[in-house]
């Protein structure tokens, strides 16, 4: 696995990587703040989903859009990443994680990976954590090298997600994707033409990637495809689906604003289905 690193690796090479707790519940804005000041691994900075990796909400745009990148290199160069810092970043369930892996390849940092089976598989495996927050005291600089192609925005979807050497895909659940269940948007559905892959079909029951076999047969229907594009509610659960699509070779792009910037104007139509 070229995207993900055990937890093992993680102990052996601590001191030579930065390591990001992202840690996040999408019901409850402090859960990773509290769960960070608790413990976590050690030396790790705690970066927040809506904070730090999305920029201020506004009429359209989605819940998350991607951030002043000023701002975020500011972020990143404080807590000690240049472009030669390998870093290592977990969460809960590893999808959070790929919010920030996006970001960092966007900028064009290519030194990343994610910790298989999130802050769980540290704790299962017996090594240490911490309270300590540390300092950033190592402050380095970023050079960046925006990746344009790894974003596109809802014009952009609208003129490609029908042609034939294009596939729209819709990272939430299946059953938001039918249109059953919406926790969090005015609108239930999905955008027309879309298919689905729930971002969750991606991970065993111990929360780690599935297996090179596994994500081939999950991405069949649309590697052959030349312009993938990854949508969800605001690019957090769209980011795992992109990782996990480039761990068989394959690049796609995210549609960052996602289905809440797509119902965000009322002329757009929304897609329902019975599931039958």
């Amino acid at each position: 696995m070229k995207n993900f690193v055990d937890a093992k690796w993680l102990n052996d090479n601590l001191e030579d990587v930065v390591v990001i707790d992202a840690r996040y519940d999408v019901h409850d804005a402090e859960y990773g703040d509290s769960v960070y000041e608790k413990d976590h691994i050690s030396g790790a900075f705690y970066l927040h989903i809506d904070r730090d990796l999305a920029g201020k909400k506004g009429t359209h745009g989605g819940s998350r859009p991607v951030p002043d990148i000023n701002d975020f290199i500011s972020k990143i160069e404080e807590i000690g990443i240049d472009n030669s810092t390998m870093v290592v970043i977990y969460d809960d369930s590893i999808i959070a994680a790929g919010r920030v892996f996006w970001m960092l390849k966007y900028l064009g940092h290519d030194k990343v990976v994610i910790l298989d089976g999130g802050y769980k598989s540290w704790l299962n495996a017996g090594y240490p954590v911490t309270d300590l927050v540390p300092e950033k005291n190592n402050k380095k600089t970023f050079e960046k090298n925006v990746k344009k192609d790894l974003c596109c925005d809802m014009d952009y979807v609208k003129a490609n997600k029908d042609k034939d050497f294009a596939s729209l895909v819709e990272c939430r659940s299946y059953e938001r994707y039918l249109g059953k269940n919406e926790p969090l948007y005015p609108k239930a559905g999905h955008i027309p033409g879309a298919i689905c892959i729930d971002s969750k079909s991606l991970l065993d029951e111990n929360l780690k990637i599935k297996d090179r076999e596994e994500l081939e047969n999950i991405f069949k229907s649309i590697k052959n495809k030349r312009d993938i594009i990854f949508s969800c509610g605001s690019g957090v659960n769209a980011a795992l689906v992109f990782v996990a699509l480039d761990e068989i070779g394959k690049k796609g792009k995210i549609y960052i604003g996602g289905f809440s910037d797509w119902i965000s104007y009322d002329e757009n139509p929304v897609e329902i289905k019975d599931g039958h």
